[in-house]
């Protein structure tokens, strides 16, 4: 009996063994699957990041050519127009051109109808660098300092071909976009898929399994988990929402992963050379205090591109100036996307880190670097794609999109809302008389000058043309109708570039739910109202009538004001005969 007892025994732990060694190849397959994955996600958007930072750099640079030509164009001055020019052909137009071999190589392997879209902007810039190239020509005429036409001439030339190709540019910009999504959800849903496999296969051979080696499943089980908390951290990564989510998601994994620690991701900030903290700080942490206004060269790890620890048990040979004054045990793990540090991560507790949790800190943060890095590109080249590029203010489809949820919002918190639409007077005569650069000039003045005005909490963009929009949240009519006669105000202080002719504007002003009950009819009273300004005489501000009710169905009745004074209007209906001027923008720019 005990020996039938043993060899039972010894069955089941032989079966239990064979079974445990099945459970650990299965979760080994499926690791090695997960890692497979990972890396397929890696290299998508390494690719994806490599595509995005050529092609922004090469509209920035696009960019600052045709401006910096245009402005060589204007120069009056030989000594400036020498400078600009030389900028233009010594560093600008080399690097487009470098950055634009790179693009067409990235783009090599796509589709026939994907690389002649790519083609055609290629030729629609030859033009306008054949035009660049022309300057210098045009500038060094004898006449040239007596006679500006030339010049003129040419860079309104130069205008109507970067036009199209910044266009262009941006469509393809607005592409990248799109297929890097469209590419983050393939390598997203790869990985979801093997790590489903994965643990379905791994839960049935651990059923089955605990019914033999209780003992060896559970420890399979705690050797398996730190697998799939890094799986799960990198499936939810690859759909993070933008970069400040993706920030906390790594701060909540590493917190999670790792017992009794704070973590802090840290952001490298070049533009205004600042190491920030992206995510909360713990408590009463020091780094309130060494991060205010610290560079990012004072941190170790971001100027050594290496893991950088302390302990108060070994002081260091050079102590971090960053988390030198963290209490306990400190970890500093840089942030690297294709060789350059774009932030690091700071963790600390008490207790030192063991080698496998410092191998876990390393792949967390190595698998975040190249997410982190994709999600801020995003970003960028989605705020380029709803900014002017003239005036720097928010474009037609971004006031569009900003009028719809702030009317929303307005409409679910009852709360007040103010339009206004703002026209500048005879800006057509500007371009005719002065040129489109002293019009592109004017334009910008005005952007500048309605920017002083508004408050933080508004909203302002180019609204097309000479035309641009206003939101005004939390605002009843009549402060929005002040605020209208400051913007007017504000306004009529600039000047004709060179001429001291002050610049005028129209202003119409609607608000909700004094005027409108919806958005439609909001901007149908808003642009009413501009019209009326103009026809009466043009450099004022005019206020659709609470006395016409939410949707009138008749003309509406206007109140004036000119140079801050509040008048009564009358009725007024839009004429329609042919001989009649259109109501509202004289002019475009576009």
């Amino acid at each position: 009996m005990r020996t039938l007892a043993k060899a039972a025994t010894s069955s089941l732990v032989t079966l239990g063994t064979v079974l445990g060694l099945a459970v650990v190849a299965v979760a080994a397959i499926g690791i090695l699957g997960i890692r497979s994955a990972l890396q397929q996600g890696t290299v998508i958007a390494g690719d994806e990041l490599t595509t995005a930072e050529v092609t922004g750099q090469l509209a920035r640079n696009i960019d600052a050519a045709y401006a910096t030509g245009e402005a060589a164009l204007r120069a009056t001055a030989p000594g400036e127009r020498s400078r600009l020019l030389g900028s233009l052909y010594t560093s600008l137009l080399p690097a487009v051109d470098a950055q634009l071999s790179s693009l067409e190589k990235l783009h090599t392997g796509d589709p026939p109808a994907e690389y002649a879209d790519l083609e055609l902007f290629i030729r629609q810039w030859t033009a306008v660098r054949d035009l660049l190239s022309r300057a210098a020509d045009v500038t060094a005429q004898p006449a040239a300092a007596l006679d500006a036409r030339p010049a003129a001439a040419l860079a309104a030339q130069l205008t109507a071909a970067y036009q199209p190709a910044s266009a262009h540019l941006d469509r393809l910009i607005l592409k990248q976009l799109q297929d890097g999504r469209t590419d983050r959800a393939v390598a997203s849903a790869s990985a979801a898929r093997v790590i489903g496999l994965n643990l379905g296969v791994a839960a049935g051979g651990i059923v089955i399994g605990a019914l033999f080696l209780l003992h060896g499943i559970r420890r399979i089980r705690r050797d398996l988990k730190p697998g799939q908390d890094q799986a799960e951290f990198v499936d939810i990564l690859q759909i993070a929402n933008d970069e400040d989510e993706a920030h906390h998601l790594l701060q909540r994994h590493l917190e999670r992963a790792l017992p009794a620690t704070a973590a802090v991701v840290l952001n490298r900030n070049n533009s205004a050379d600042r190491l920030e903290a992206v995510t909360s700080l713990p408590p009463g942490s020091p780094l309130a205090e060494t991060l205010r206004g610290a560079e990012p060269r004072l941190c170790l790890a971001v100027r050594s591109g290496r893991t950088h620890s302390e302990s108060g048990r070994r002081p260091p040979l050079l102590s971090c100036a960053v988390c030198g004054q963290v209490p306990g045990t400190s970890s500093c793990v840089p942030l690297i996307v294709g060789g350059e540090v774009i932030g690091s991560v700071l963790l600390s507790r008490p207790a030192p880190y063991s080698q496998a949790e410092e191998q876990r800190i390393r792949e967390s943060v190595s698998q975040a670097a190249p997410v982190l890095a994709n999600l801020r590109n995003l970003a960028v080249m989605e705020i380029r794609a709803a900014t002017d590029g003239l005036t720097g203010l928010p474009n037609k489809r971004a006031v569009t999109d900003a009028l719809k949820r702030t009317f929303a919002q307005a409409t679910m918190t009852k709360a007040p809302l103010a339009l206004l639409l703002l026209d500048l007077d005879h800006f057509k005569q500007v371009n005719d008389q002065y040129g489109h650069a002293a019009g592109d000039q004017v334009l910008a003045s005005v952007s500048a000058a309605l920017r002083s005005v508004v408050r933080d909490r508004d909203f302002a963009g180019r609204n097309g043309g000479d035309e641009f929009a206003v939101l005004l949240p939390d605002t009843d009519v009549a402060a929005a109708l002040e605020i209208a006669e400051r913007v007017r105000a504000m306004i009529a202080e600039v000047s004709l570039p060179g001429s001291g002719v002050p610049v005028t504007v129209s202003v119409g002003v609607a608000g909700y739910p004094d005027h409108a009950s919806t958005l439609e009819r909001l901007a149908q009273l808003a642009d009413a109202a501009l019209y009326v300004a103009k026809r009466q005489g043009r450099n004022r501000a005019e206020l659709a009538s609470a006395d016409a009710g939410p949707d009138p169905p008749g003309p509406v009745l206007l109140k004036t004001t000119l140079n801050g004074s509040l008048s009564t209007g009358s009725q007024w209906q839009k004429p329609m005969s042919a001989g009649d001027s259109a109501p509202v923008n004289e002019s475009s720019n576009e």
